[in-house]
């Protein structure tokens, strides 16, 4: 049986590159596959649709078997969103979590800047206190369960109220937890540091500081879900996740902290996209990247990079929502193959309402599905030995290191913010993103292309995105908060002790001026949201505008083009009227009298339009209620004289749609901003 196997391959002769080549240009007809299969990546490198050995080069690509905790397998802990307001209600849903095959937690501890609030306001579940603290985590094994706090600037707080649990959740007991204090990410979001740069130096001392030797907390984050939430490409996510962490790195070791003391304190947080390919090559590019920035600081190569995952937010739809899990699932699995630490799969509904059970055991099982069905978890580097995978690793890694050492000659991430080059390169990638959206270029299944035409968004799921908002209420407690290099954590913790609430400490620890400005923002949005924007101010119409499709002349064409308009006006909300045909331009008329459509569309064959357009134009112009009249295609010589006849708008494959349906909508006097 061995010999078999050692032998199995030699029955069929290799073959040669030429060979297939040969193959590829038969099948399409002559044509050079690597001109007409070659794909923008739109990350600033193009990729062909096959490699072969001979196409990577000896020892340029030393992508790391997954390193660290993972020499045996590729296991990851499933992590469960929180999405309770109240304590006790998101302590009854983490149990149910850990119970149903979650053995990881993310909860939201966040605190929001609200003019004329006191310490701001907190989103997420209400933990405002030690208390309240204990009181989530009761009965919760700790020694088995993995905890992400999505608690960004608050992080010192919650970081203390962990180490203070008591007796059953000392820290020394925790699995692993991570956080996502991340100052740059603020830095982009508000426009300012949270305190001086000093005192903010000394905190994220102290907070490596006070963890000491305990690497299974990981307080640093270098957060590119934010990145990419706000439409950073997979070059520009990674590039700058890895300055972040060389800033910590090189703050850090200047204060004395061991080099590997200081990675050990720093965590990747990273949102997993829709390239599915280039996103499994993602992953593994920053374990590579990784190390080699650990050389650069002389700390040991063999510290993994802990990576959590989260599927992106950027691309989910209100709109024929339950394609997000469809969304989600090849996400999850990128990342799993990939080689991520712990993954959160967002419920589909996560963007407009609360998620419920459904929602949530959905994205859960997804996971469950990956590990115990799919067995990515099973084989140490699922992706190991793929040339296509290997070279988009190595693209990727090429850019995204350019791009780190862009922006260490210009002084470091902090640097770069504040001179406001991320800002304009994010903004540019944000506005080819848009283009191609709006262009349909860059597909949403549902809400830009194949619309449902009779789905309707009711008024408790119109974009109610955002966790329930607590304020915050101080008591009368006073301390003196020391902000020194060793002693912020100890400080918060015996003030958490001693009966501190969040809010006498909020206002301490965040010690910006919230009405202030620097420097150049950057914010979070979905990519959907300017369509879905349209279709929702359709909707709050008391009735909707009608489109009455005119097909005439060629059964193939007119069919095809009778689609593409009904596709095309359905992404507005519209309705749509689409009769199987008209014999004669006689009918086409007096369907446009019986139904009075506020659009008319002729289709037909670009040859077919030379007779009908005039005709039909000339008689519908002698209708006492005349619709928009639209031609679907663009026949572009005929255009001026098309014009004359009476038609207004030229519809067809390049068209921007969103710009179009916007023209559509202030023809019609519909107001998106109502």
């Amino acid at each position: 049986m061995t010999e078999h196997k050692d032998h199995f391959f030699d029955e069929f002769p290799p073959v040669s590159t030429e060979e297939w080549e040969k193959v590829i240009k038969k099948d399409l007809r002559g044509a050079d596959y690597k001109e007409k299969l070659r794909w923008d990546t739109g990350e600033g490198f193009d990729i062909l649709p096959f490699y072969r050995i001979e196409d990577i080069e000896e020892g340029r690509l030393k992508t790391p078997i997954l390193s660290g905790n993972k020499k045996e397998n590729n296991s990851w802990y499933i992590c469960a969103p929180i999405f309770d307001k109240e304590v006790e209600d998101a302590r009854e849903s983490m149990h149910r979590a850990l119970e149903r095959g979650a053995d990881a937690l993310e909860l939201t501890f966040q605190i929001k800047s609200t003019s004329g609030m006191l310490g701001g306001d907190m989103e997420g579940t209400s933990v405002q206190s030690q208390n309240s603290f204990e009181k989530l985590f009761r009965d919760v094994n700790l020694s088995a369960t993995t905890l992400v706090f999505d608690s960004a600037m608050a992080t010192p707080i919650y970081l203390a109220m962990l180490q203070n649990l008591e007796p059953e959740g000392k820290s020394g007991e925790v699995l692993s937890a991570i956080f996502s204090y991340d100052p740059f990410v603020y830095l982009a979001r508000k426009g300012q540091l949270p305190k001086r740069k000093e005192i903010l130096e000394n905190e994220i001392t102290d907070l490596v500081h006070s963890i000491g030797n305990m690497g299974s907390i990981k307080p640093l984050s270098a957060d590119g879900r934010f990145w990419h939430n706000a439409g950073g490409t997979i070059v520009q996510e990674l590039g700058l996740s890895l300055a972040a962490a060389s800033e910590y790195l090189a703050l850090l070791t200047d204060r004395g902290v061991d080099s590997d003391t200081a990675a050990r304190s720093i965590n990747f947080m990273l949102a997993t996209g829709s390239k599915y390919f280039p996103e499994i090559a993602k992953f593994r590019t920053l374990r590579l990247l990784w190390k080699q920035l650990l050389q650069a600081y002389e700390a040991d190569e063999e510290i993994p990079a802990y990576i959590h995952a989260e599927t992106s937010l950027w691309n989910k739809t209100v709109y024929d929502p339950y394609v997000n899990m469809l969304r989600s699932t090849t996400e999850g699995m990128s990342a799993a193959i990939g080689g991520i630490d712990s993954l959160t799969v967002h419920p589909f509904d996560r963007i407009f309402e609360k998620p419920d059970d459904f929602s949530e055991r959905i994205a859960r099982n997804t996971q469950i599905i990956m590990q115990e069905e799919s067995y990515f978890d099973k084989v140490t580097d699922p992706a190991a030995g793929s040339y296509y995978i290997e070279m988009l690793t190595d693209k990727i890694a090429e850019k995204a290191w350019s791009l780190f050492q862009e922006i260490e000659l210009e002084g470091g991430l902090l640097k770069s913010l504040q001179n406001g080059t991320v800002q304009v390169a994010l903004e540019n990638s944000k506005q080819q993103r848009d283009r191609q959206i709006a262009s349909r270029g860059r597909v949403f299944v549902g809400t830009n292309k194949y619309p449902n035409a009779g789905e309707k968004v009711t008024e408790e799921k119109e974009l109610s995105n955002e966790f329930a908002t607590v304020s915050l209420k101080s008591n009368d407690y006073d301390f003196t908060l020391d902000e020194s290099e060793k002693a912020l954590i100890a400080s918060l913790r015996k003030a958490l002790s001693d009966g501190a609430a969040l809010g006498d400490l909020v206002p301490k620890l965040f010690q910006e001026d919230w009405s202030k400005q620097n420097y150049r923002t950057v914010q979070k949005y979905r990519g959907s949201e300017a369509f879905e924007e349209l279709r929702m101010a359709t909707e709050k119409q008391s009735e909707r505008p009608k489109v009455l499709t005119l097909p005439l002349g060629n059964k193939k064409m007119r069919k095809a083009r009778s689609s593409f308009t009904s596709n095309f006006f359905a992404c507005a909300g519209y309705e749509i009227k689409d009769p199987i045909g008209f014999e004669s331009v006689d009918e086409a008329v007096e369907a446009v009298r019986e139904h009075a459509p506020d659009i008319a569309v002729i289709c037909s064959s670009d040859e077919g339009y030379i007779q009908l357009v005039p005709d039909l134009c000339s008689k519908i112009n002698q209708l006492d209620e005349q619709p928009i009249m639209v031609l679907a295609g663009y026949p572009k010589e005929e255009l001026d004289q098309y014009r004359k006849d009476g038609i207004e708008e030229f519809i067809h494959a390049k068209s921007n749609v969103l710009v179009t349906l916007k023209d559509f909508h202030s023809r019609l006097g519909i107001n998106e901003r109502e």
